[in-house]
């Protein structure tokens, strides 16, 4: 989190700022995780101005995933002030995305458009410069983009982190030694993803002592579904995997739970494949279900409500400013500093993006100890995954190498934000699928 954003959440907490809404309506609570002290204003004073904001999700909301946590961060700020009027619409495709927004902002003025699909950049771009009056955030899509447009803003929930955590957890519980990923695009934010979750799967095998100490690993990575949500062909991946490569471990990047049921269906077939939680706590929402999931190991989680709620109420104060919101570990947290391991709260709900419930009973204590020890630490920097030496090979969009393996990162250089945010490569422990 940036020290401005830093500096005007602990404002807006302590009740410094005011934020008059209207004709004296208090004061409003920072981002979720903060404590106030003072009460958030529900309901607007009559006659008090409201602020009307749009949202357009690329998949449904019922693909519990991606579009399902963006939708539960918009109900979760709209429910909380009274003066928000929120609308969305769903399953909007990439290339239509300009001619739905457009028809409604010509139907209706909006303060605010949540833009919430990396393949929506190109509509914004457009949008923006013909309607300059109304703030536009685009999530996924790097600010460099937008940078000579003075109303667009951008925003992420950043899992790289959460997914060297998931890798640590495959290698260390993976009998095969071969894992697996089924990615929905191989676009960097999704690269990146594979990445650092590759380099968890070694260091999880070296830490227990398997796989060669990490050097037998193999990550296995489909070609993309190139859709977001596309339930059965993420299922027909995920079991290929399985069958045609002794995959036991699956990652991915695909708005559903095809791929968590798919390695659930193992299970009762008697093979014990895992997989993971991908932006909702899809344990949580299968235990409702009345269905406790063996297949569940533990995975990445965004919050997005603080987020919403920050960029919000700066909007409504008249506090805008042009900015990046890149949301990692120890962001949205009360307190942001590593805790000692017996007190990490790894696989608890914690900030904007956290892990979800750690499999206990198929991750070993040794392993267990290490996530919670380097969840807390890159809260603080002290760690990160992307540190060199890393060996990897260049890929095209299909994931086909176009170079042999070579170093990507130098020894003690550690990659940062443009860097990651232009990744291409794939780690040398990688196999593609790709043809």
């Amino acid at each position: 989190m940036s020290s401005t954003r830093r500096d005007f959440l602990k404002l807006l907490a302590s009740g410094v700022v005011g934020l008059a809404v209207g004709a004296g309506a208090g004061y409003f609570a920072g981002a979720q995780s903060m404590r106030p002290t003072s009460t958030p204003v529900s309901q607007p004073p009559q006659g008090a101005r409201k602020l009307r904001a749009l949202w357009i999700y690329v998949g449904p909301i019922a693909d519990y995933g991606w579009t399902r946590a963006h939708h539960d961060g918009k109900e979760y700020v709209s429910g909380k002030y009274g003066w928000l009027e929120a609308e969305h619409v769903e399953k909007v495709a990439e290339d239509q995305a300009y001619n739905v927004i457009k028809n409604y902002l010509e139907s209706e003025h909006y303060d605010a458009v949540f833009a919430t699909s990396y393949g929506f950049m190109d509509a914004i771009k457009r949008l923006a410069s013909e309607y300059p009056e109304t703030m536009f955030y685009h999530c996924s899509g790097p600010w460099e983009e937008f940078k000579d447009l003075p109303n667009v803003s951008t925003y992420f929930a950043e899992f790289y982190q959460l997914y060297y955590l998931n890798g640590l957890a495959a290698g260390a519980v993976t009998e095969t030694c071969k894992v697996g990923y089924v990615p929905a695009f191989l676009i960097p934010e999704v690269v990146r993803h594979i990445d650092a979750f590759a380099l968890g799967v070694v260091d999880g095998a070296r830490l227990m002592g398997k796989c060669g100490g990490g050097e037998g690993v193999e990550i296995y990575v489909t070609t993309p579904l190139k859709s977001w949500f596309a339930p059965q062909d993420a299922a027909n991946y995920a079991k290929a995997l399985v069958d045609q490569y002794d995959v036991d471990v699956i990652a991915f990047t695909e708005d559903s739970t095809a791929v968590l049921e798919t390695a659930e269906k193992y299970w009762g077939e008697g093979r014990k494949v895992y997989s993971f939680s991908h932006y909702s706590d899809m344990y949580g929402y299968f235990k409702k279900k009345g269905q406790e999931l063996r297949s569940h190991l533990t995975g990445q989680i965004a919050n997005w409500g603080p987020i919403y709620e920050y960029l919000l109420v700066k909007l409504y104060a008249g506090a805008y400013i042009k900015e990046d919101v890149w949301a990692r570990l120890g962001d949205f947290v009360p307190i942001r500093w590593r805790r000692d391991i017996g007190e990490s709260l790894a696989g608890s709900p914690e900030g904007a993006v956290y892990l979800a419930n750690l499999n206990t009973q198929a991750i070993p204590a040794k392993a267990l100890d290490m996530i919670k020890r380097r969840y807390e630490e890159m809260k603080e920097g002290l760690f990160d995954p992307f540190t060199g030496p890393i060996k990897g090979y260049e890929i095209d969009s299909e994931g086909r190498p176009q170079e042999e393996a070579k170093l990507k990162v130098e020894e003690g250089v550690r990659l940062g934000r443009a860097e990651l945010w232009a990744i291409n490569w794939f780690h040398e422990k990688i196999i593609s699928l790709a043809k």
